[in-house]
C-alpha cells in the first residue's frame, strides 16, 4: 500500500470512524469495509497498524482523555484502535501510563485536572534530578536525592525509568563538562596515563579498571570522572540502562551495588581501529545511507558483520561508530519487532 493511501486511511480512522457511537461497529463482520481496511487480522489492517508510530497512538489516547475528562477504558475506545494499542503496548494500564495518563481508567479514575496537577509535580521532580546531574557531572544515584526519591517513587517503578524520563542521555551530560586551564603537572601525568591505557585497551576505561587513588584524585580535581576524561578528549562508556535494578528508595540495601565492569549493553568509541576496520565501517555506513534506514545485523553480509562485531563488541556498538545513537538503534529494533508481530 502506498504511503499516501496509508495516511488517508489513518486520518479517516482517527477523525471519523473512531467517533462512531457503536465502539464495536464492523468488528464481527469480515465483509465490512472497516474490518477489511483496519482489522489486525486483515492484510490491509496490518499495514495500517504498522504505519502508526507509538506517539500517534498515544496522542489519540490523550485526545480522547481530554474529551472525556479522564483516562478512557477499553470499552470507550473504538475496537480497531483498542486492538492496535493493546498489540503495541501489551496491557491497557501500560498504554495509559505511556500516554502520561492515570492507569486508573474510567469515571472512577483521576480527572484530567488531577492528572495535570500530578504531571506538573512530576516534571518539577525531574527538573531537580536534571539539576543534580549537572551539579555532579554524572547521572545521580538515588542516595544523592533522598527527598526527591520520597516523592518520585509514586510515579516510577525504578531508577532507570526516572533517568529515561529525565532524558539524562550523553547529549544532556555534555553540558556538564568543560576544559580546565593550567592543570597541575601531577594531574596532567595522571591523565596521560589514563589516555595511554585507553588506547591500549581500545576504549575509555571502566571505573574498576583505574586505580582507585588515581580515579579519586582526578574526580576531586576535575569535578567528575566524565570531566576528567573530557580533558583528554574521551567520553565514559555509555550504558543503555544505567542503574539497572536500582530501587528508587535510596535506603534499600540492594542499592549499594558498585559500578559494573561488564561491557554488556554498553556503547563506546573504539580507539584502536585499523585501516581495514575503517573500511568495513564505511561499508556499513554506505548501506545505511543507500537504504535510508538503520541496518540491522542480518541485513549486512555475514563476514562483514562478524569482523565488526569482534572489533566493537556488539552490533549496536558497530552502529555507534558511524553515528547511530543507542536510542535510534533501539527504536529501529522495536519498529521491526512491532512489524513482525503484525505479520
Amino acid at each position: 500500500m502506498e504511503e499516501r493511501e496509508l495516511e488517508l486511511r489513518k486520518k479517516l480512522l482517527i477523525e471519523k470512524i473512531s467517533r462512531n457511537p457503536d465502539r464495536k461497529y464492523g468488528q464481527n463482520d469480515k465483509t465490512s469495509a472497516v474490518w477489511k481496511n483496519y482489522a489486525l487480522a486483515s492484510p490491509d489492517g496490518k499495514c495500517v497498524y504498522q504505519s502508526f508510530s507509538d506517539e500517534e497512538l498515544l496522542a489519540y489516547l490523550r485526545r480522547l482523555a481530554s474529551e472525556l475528562g479522564y483516562g478512557p477504558t477499553q470499552g470507550e475506545v473504538f475496537w480497531v484502535l483498542k486492538d492496535y494499542i493493546k498489540q503495541r503496548f501489551g496491557k491497557w494500564p501500560y498504554a495509559l501510563r505511556a500516554a502520561g495518563l492515570s492507569a486508573s481508567a474510567g469515571k472512577g479514575g483521576k480527572t484530567m485536572e488531577q492528572m495535570e496537577k500530578e504531571r506538573l509535580h512530576k516534571e518539577k521532580l525531574l527538573d531537580m534530578v536534571r539539576e543534580k546531574a549537572l551539579e555532579l557531572g554524572k547521572i545521580p544515584h538515588p542516595r544523592d536525592l533522598p527527598e526527591v526519591c520520597r516523592e518520585i517513587k509514586k510515579y516510577y517503578s525504578g531508577w532507570t525509568s526516572v533517568i529515561k524520563a529525565a532524558k539524562l542521555d550523553a547529549d544532556f551530560l555534555k553540558r556538564a563538562v568543560y576544559k580546565i586551564p593550567d592543570l597541575e603537572l601531577e594531574y596532567i601525568n595522571m591523565l596521560e596515563a589514563v589516555r595511554n591505557f585507553a588506547h591500549e585497551i581500545g576504549r575509555s576505561p571502566l571505573h574498576g579498571e583505574i586505580e582507585q587513588a588515581v580515579k579519586q584524585a582526578l574526580i576531586e580535581r576535575c569535578g567528575s570522572w566524565r570531566n576528567a576524561l573530557f580533558q583528554i578528549d574521551l567520553e565514559p562508556v555509555l550504558r543503555m540502562e544505567p542503574f539497572h535494578d536500582i530501587y528508587i528508595d535510596h535506603r534499600m540495601t540492594e542499592n549499594r551495588r558498585l559500578h559494573s565492569d561488564s561491557l554488556y549493553g554498553c556503547y563506546y568509541k573504539v580507539l584502536n581501529l585499523d585501516e581495514d576496520d575503517r573500511k568495513r565501517l564505511g561499508m556499513v555506513k554506505d548501506i545505511y545511507l543507500k537504504n535510508g534506514k538503520i541496518p540491522m545485523k542480518k541485513e549486512v553480509p555475514r563476514q562483514l558483520r562478524q569482523d565488526l562485531h569482534e572489533k566493537c563488541g556488539s552490533w549496536g556498538n558497530v552502529l555507534y561508530q558511524i553515528g547511530v545513537t543507542p536510542k535510534e538503534y533501539y527504536e529501529e529494533k522495536n519498529k521491526k519487532k512491532n512489524s513482525n508481530q503484525g505479520k
